[in-house]
């Protein structure tokens, strides 16, 4: 999902309880990827680090040899996605439609979480990631290693309130 770029990126923390300033994951935090990697259209995957159901996987690179382990990964199946693409712009517009359900997510009036949105760009080629840019961690300037890339880092995410 991000070797090639142009993803899109929303982490949060469903646990209003969690310290804001954590380190590692806890249960209940999660990435929600958009992107099209196998280029057979849009996909939603979810990747939680640490899952009440387990769905595993590990994932290897250059600098990390043992391995960093999702407990879940999964393609969110009822994900509604429409990406309308501005190449004379070089922009593009995600409309995804996920159900809350799928996220563990019940939104309340007055509930604040901590999260982080983003976006991963790939180079004009498409066959390497050259730029990660997110709202509020700004420690997104590696873009070298996949598995860096994937890693939550609750630490840098700011509050999302709903109203």
């Amino acid at each position: 999902m991000y070797a090639k770029g142009d993803t899109v990126d929303f982490q949060l923390g469903t646990d209003p309880k969690a310290d804001p300033k954590r380190a590692q994951a806890v249960l209940g935090d999660f990435r929600l990827s958009i992107g099209d990697p196998l280029g057979k259209g849009p996909v939603a995957v979810l990747y939680r680090p640490i899952a009440s159901e387990k769905h595993p996987r590990s994932f290897y690179s250059g600098t990390v040899k043992n391995g960093y382990e999702m407990q879940s990964v999964e393609v969110v199946k009822d994900a509604k996605i429409v990406v309308k693409v501005d190449k004379v712009g070089r922009a593009y517009v995600v409309e995804a439609s996920i159900p809350l359900a799928a996220l563990a997510l019940s939104p309340a009036t007055g509930l604040k979480l901590s999260g982080d949105l983003g976006a991963t760009y790939g180079n004009p080629a498409g066959d390497d990631t050259v730029v990660r840019s997110h709202w509020s961690n700004q420690a997104t300037d590696f873009v070298a290693d996949e598995v860096w890339e994937l890693t939550l880092e609750p630490k840098n995410w700011g509050i999302l309130g709903f109203e």
